[in-house]
């Protein structure tokens, strides 16, 4: 079962959000907002080549790594639980790798976890393989779009301990948003369904805007 600690963002993402939404956005008009199927919608059909665009462009220097996982939800990467035998550590799914910025923090500070590391953006695993302190045996790379891909086809079913999702799923299609928790829940091991999921919260931000989320579904 999700632990509530898990919705919610750290201090320092929520001092960051509140920073974004006084200094950069101004209240808007809703009286008027019109919904729109995002899968038809431009940056919705072409959100690939912008990833792609954007790991060109900022490389790893973008985010930073994110370290207070380990400080707040340690125990869920801990190999000291039920969820992990004596020898081996615990098993990582990392949803939209990006750049290894949860990836490699947690590899530091947990030798025995092993990751797959997924990602829609061919840039963004190369720059997850180009990292210093990437290992094959410790950190399996791979392209899937878990929004539209079956993950069984990539990794085992019923093999993953932990499941993170850092900033991905306020970037999915609504509509997309039960086939990838379903896509989860077949490679997630039986009683260790764990995930951290932390989210920019643009659909409050953008809520008029037809162009991002319809009708504010958050």
């Amino acid at each position: 079962m999700m632990s509530p600690a898990l919705c919610s963002p750290s201090a320092v993402d929520r001092r960051n959000f509140q920073l974004i939404l006084t200094n950069r956005f101004k209240p808007l008009n809703c009286t008027n907002r019109v919904c729109v199927n995002t899968n038809e919608h431009y940056f919705s059909r072409r959100s690939l080549k912008y990833w792609d665009k954007f790991y060109k462009r900022h490389h790893n220097k973008f985010f930073k790594d994110r370290h207070y996982l380990e400080k707040d939800w340690g125990k869920y990467f801990s190999d000291t639980d039920g969820c992990a035998s004596s020898t081996n550590g615990k098993v990582l799914l990392e949803i939209g790798c990006g750049a290894g910025n949860t990836v490699f923090p947690l590899i530091a500070a947990y030798p025995k976890l092993f990751v797959h590391a997924c990602d829609f953006s061919t840039e963004s695993l190369t720059l997850v393989k180009s990292h210093a302190n990437f290992n094959e045996n410790w950190i399996h790379v791979f392209i899937c779009d878990v929004a539209n891909e079956e993950l069984c086809g990539k990794i085992l079913p019923s093999s993953v301990d932990v499941v993170t999702l850092i900033f991905m799923l306020s970037a999915v299609s609504p509509n997309k948003m039960p086939f990838v928790l379903q896509n989860l829940k077949k490679v997630l091991k039986v009683m260790c369904f764990c995930v951290v999921s932390v989210s920019f919260p643009s659909p409050l931000v953008f809520s008029c805007s037809p162009f991002l989320f319809p009708c504010n579904i958050y």
